[in-house]
């Protein structure tokens, strides 16, 4: 009956409608954003939106809402045609199901990121909206300045995939994972929790109705760190490795530079042959970069962070470069890949490290490695304080838990703070790579 319903009412949705057009606005003040035409039309919307300068978040976005009602108990999905046309960031469609201004479901393309070197590329997210969602909000976002188009925004409704579990059964698995495994579950009386988000009647909805109810159970551990992966999202992860940039590299009056970008996805051959990029870039400019290498980690955002360490093995070095401590005290020291036939060893090069607020997660795990390392110094702004360990937890229903599980060490076993800060704070209008260059080549007396 419930089927039958929900396949009625999708019919319903595409019968033809008058609709104005859909109303953009910036994400923050930095943000500008001009757009024409309407989601919910075949020709879908439009819209340009640049930042010429960066706000208090380390991205910029545009944003348009609807009335949630006609959605309510189905997926939607957001799509459209991206293309990055200013700016080193990365750019992603994301849609949000809002009930009385708090957000209770959440989904984006972050995982298959959008830059200047890919053009126009198409891409779509799907996210189930909660029967208590009062609002739909979407748009496009972008990372760091710069300028995109964003073509054929569409947004249509479709009948949500069939799980043989409840949203009870998977609320109780997560809240299970969450109190014996998350980094701050000792912050929580998970009895009351229990008795406040497991409720008898999700026994009788579906698996995606204890979605919301997992964000609420994961912000009751205030890591900032966490999070909630959809059936989608995880099969994106699963499927693909990408990196949110180009490796970059560069030797000049023998002073190397690799700009190391962040990679998503946990795809074999494709984290494989980043690595192997990664590695053979080092090689090749180990014997000209003799004064060292300035590794450039500010926009390098997260994601997979053992593809990116195995790459960067021949200035790390083979030796112990962090661990994760957990809760309970347990230390579970870094262990990266070598390259194979990556030989170069360049542990003793001199290296400085770039850091921004953009850098963030894994990208912080990256900078962690280099932290304690010797003939090694951190320039640029504090990162984003996400220096935290997430693993994922498989739920019932094929989504998954980011969970937060563990603090960072540095080599030295030094605990690694929230965030991590440069030895050379980098003001506004200095310039970090000539800083490093000057500490790599100092002036000659």
């Amino acid at each position: 009956m419930v089927r039958a319903s929900l396949v009625s009412l999708a019919l319903i949705l595409l019968h033809p409608q008058a609709h104005a057009e859909t109303t953009w606005r910036g994400t923050s003040d930095v943000s500008k954003v001009s757009g024409s035409g309407d989601v919910l039309t075949p020709g879908g919307s439009r819209l340009t939106l640049s930042s010429d300068q960066e706000g208090k978040e380390a991205f910029f976005g545009s944003i348009a809402s609807l009335d949630a009602a006609p959605y309510r108990g189905q997926d939607v999905v957001l799509s459209g045609i991206l293309e990055v046309e200013e700016g080193a960031g990365t750019a992603a469609l994301w849609i949000r199901a809002d009930e009385a201004r708090q957000p209770v479901a959440f989904d984006s393309t972050r995982h298959t990121p959008v830059n200047l070197q890919h053009r126009a590329q198409s891409r779509e997210v799907r996210l189930y909206v909660p029967r208590t969602a009062t609002h739909l909000r979407l748009g496009v976002t972008m990372t760091g300045v710069g300028r995109i188009k964003a073509a054929s925004l569409r947004l249509q409704a479709e009948v949500p995939a069939h799980s043989d579990v409840s949203a009870y059964d998977v609320l109780d698995a997560a809240i299970s994972q969450i109190e014996t495994k998350a980094l701050n579950r000792s912050r929580v009386d998970w009895k009351a929790e229990r008795a406040r988000l497991l409720t008898e009647d999700l026994k009788d909805l579906p698996a995606q109705e204890a979605h919301p109810r997992i964000r609420i159970a994961l912000s009751s551990l205030a890591d900032r760190h966490s999070g909630h992966l959809t059936r989608s999202g995880m099969e994106a992860l699963r499927t693909s490795a990408n990196p949110s940039q180009p490796v970059q590299a560069s030797v000049s009056d023998n002073v190397g530079y690799l700009r190391m970008p962040g990679l998503s996805g946990t795809d074999p051959e494709a984290t494989r042959q980043f690595s192997a990029s990664v590695c053979r870039r080092l090689e090749d400019m180990a014997s000209e970069a003799v004064h060292g290498v300035i590794v450039d980690l500010r926009v390098n955002s997260g994601g997979n962070m053992w593809p990116m360490v195995s790459g960067l093995l021949p200035l790390l070095g083979e030796g112990n470069i962090g661990a994760f401590r957990d809760a309970d005290g347990k230390v579970s020291p870094w262990k990266a890949r070598a390259v194979g036939g990556c030989t170069a060893d360049m542990a003793t090069t001199p290296v400085a490290v770039l850091i921004s607020r953009s850098t963030a997660s894994s990208g912080e795990a990256v900078a962690t490695a280099f932290r304690g390392r010797p003939g090694t110094r951190f320039f640029g702004q504090p990162t984003a304080g996400l220096a935290t360990g997430n693993a994922r937890v498989p739920l019932p229903d094929g989504s998954a838990l980011m969970l937060t599980q563990s603090n960072f060490l540095d080599r030295t076993g030094q605990l690694v703070p929230d965030r991590l800060t440069p030895d050379v704070l980098v003001e506004k209008g200095q310039d970090p790579l000539a800083l490093a260059r000057s500490w790599l080549v100092p002036a000659p007396e």
